[in-house]
This record gives C-alpha cells, sequence and structure tokens, in this order.
C-alpha cells in the first residue's frame, strides 16, 4: 500500500506534468504527497540551512535559488490543491540528487522526470534519474519528457528475469498492479535467461501475483519474447504493442567509474522510454 509519495519539484518545463501525474496517483491511492524542491546548493555549504543577510555578495548569487525554488513549491501547491491530494511542501537546501536521495527514505516512492537532454547541464557525470535509482532504495517513478497526462489505470507490462532486482521492482509495484486495467508479465528468453526457466518459474510467479492481486479483479498473464533487438528495446516495443501505459523493471548497475553507470536495458529504456516506467535496484 502506497503511503507516501515524494515528487522532485522545479521550475523545468516538465515540472507541471510531473507534479499533475503524481498528485493524480496520490488521489488514486489515498497517499500524502510531498513536493521536495531543492536549493541547487550542497548541504556541506550550508550545513545548517541557507542564511545570508540581505544585501551581501552571497546573498546576490544564493537568494535567487532559494526565490526559484520557492517559486516552483509556491506551483506546486497549486496543482496538488486543485487535484485534491493531501500534500506538504519541503525546501531542501542540498542538490537535488543527494537531497532527494535522503529524503526518498521517508517516502514509498518517488516521481521524477526523464532526463531531457535539451535542459540538462553537459557537465554532469550522472543524471538525477540514475543516481536516484540506484542510491535512495526505494521505487522511482520516471515519467517520460512527453509528459504524460495524470495518472490512470492502464494496462502495466513486469519485465522479469528471475532476478532479485526484478523480485523487488515487482513487489513494490504491487499498489500500482492492484489498480491496473490488466497486469502481463514478460521475460525475454534467451538474453535474460532460459525458456525453460522462467517456465519452470511460472506457478510460483502466477501464485504470488493471484496472492496479492485478489480481490482487485485484475487480469494477470505471462508470455516468453524471443529477443529481437536489446532487451531494453524488445520491452519497450512489445509495451507499445499492448497498448501499456506503465513498464516496471528492476534496475541494474554494472560499474563505477566516479560515479554508479546503470546496465544496459536499463540505460536504454531510460533514454527511450515514452510511457512511466518503474524501477527498482
Amino acid at each position: 500500500m502506497l503511503k507516501s509519495i515524494l515528487v522532485h519539484v522545479d521550475l523545468s518545463k516538465h515540472a507541471p506534468a510531473r507534479m499533475r501525474y503524481a498528485a493524480a496517483l496520490a488521489h488514486a491511492t489515498g497517499a500524502h504527497l510531498t513536493g521536495a524542491a531543492m536549493f541547487g546548493v550542497s548541504r556541506v555549504v550550508f550545513p545548517n540551512g541557507y542564511k545570508e543577510e540581505p544585501g551581501t555578495l552571497s546573498a546576490s548569487y544564493f537568494q535567487p535559488l532559494e526565490d526559484n525554488a520557492r517559486r516552483a513549491l509556491s506551483h506546486f501547491e497549486a496543482i496538488a490543491s486543485e487535484m485534491q491530494a493531501e500534500h506538504d511542501t519541503r525546501f531542501v537546501c542540498d542538490q537535488s540528487d543527494d537531497g532527494l536521495a535522503r529524503l526518498a527514505r521517508f517516502a514509498d516512492l518517488v516521481v521524477i522526470s526523464q532526463d531531457d537532454p535539451d535542459e540538462s547541464m553537459p557537465e554532469m557525470a550522472v543524471q538525477l534519474q540514475e543516481y536516484l535509482i540506484l542510491n535512495c532504495a526505494r521505487p522511482v517513478l520516471v515519467l517520460p519528457r512527453t509528459d504524460p497526462a495524470p495518472y490512470h489505470s492502464q494496462q502495466v507490462l513486469v519485465a522479469w528475469d528471475g532476478s532479485k532486482e526484478a523480485s523487488f521492482a515487482l513487489s513494490t509495484a504491487i499498489p500500482l498492479l492492484r489498480r491496473a486495467a490488466g497486469v502481463t508479465v514478460v521475460a525475454i528468453a534467451g538474453q535474460d535467461g532460459s525458456e525453460e526457466d522462467f517456465r519452470a518459474q511460472q506457478p510460483e510467479l502466477f501464485t504470488y501475483l493471484e496472492r496479492h492481486l485478489e480481490g482487485h479483479h485484475v487480469p494477470a498473464n505471462m508470455l516468453v519474447r524471443a529477443p529481437r533487438q536489446s532487451t531494453g528495446q524488445d520491452l519497450l516495443a512489445l509495451a507499445a504493442e499492448l497498448d501499456c501505459g506503465m513498464l516496471v523493471m528492476g534496475c541494474f548497475g554494472h560499474s563505477r567509474f566516479r560515479e554508479l553507470c546503470l546496465g544496459g536495458a536499463s540505460r536504454t529504456v531510460l533514454a527511450q522510454a515514452i510511457l512511466p516506467v518503474l524501477m527498482a535496484h
């Protein structure tokens, strides 16, 4: 059950759609929604919070950052109130990546937007979506830069390969699966394991879904798809083929070079998805 949802709040062009989606999801599930706006400067600089005397040189630089965050929170409050979502706001004196990751410890789900190359800072070593998925210890719902309509019941595609990451993603998605129009669990045979392995796991997997979806009248089915391109591309193609409104999948972190790097399927999906993707690591 979702009790608390955290949504990233800023002044980007994708923020209104992100906040509306999160507010609709909170309203539908009865969860409390927290809108968090980041100051944009590491908490190491202001360990006790931002406090600068008006008129000083430092205030002339930092005050616009606080003003922007406060303005973003005001926009969030208007949207959350309009969509009748129980909510509160947080001004976080930190950078977006670490600030959201730390605050996510007290939420059941984090909602952010897909990276947009038109708004990204080229000097960033790692993108916000990657950092949060691999560091916040919570499921992260990444909304596409196509700015989807507010949350509503749709078909959901769940990627399965028998890994602990896939299992964790499935379990964290249960509150959303219970509200889905239908659920399809898919295994890409040959890339994420053999068809025989998946067939052997089907009875237990189906029993798990039945138990957790019992009483919610959500049809569920499973299928094995032969690989055609890469795993990530195959998942996105199948989601489009089945007219799914959400993809659920485990996220893999393979290596470290200055920062965490995502595995191939995860990276492909995050870069190319045009539907909301719930990822868990």
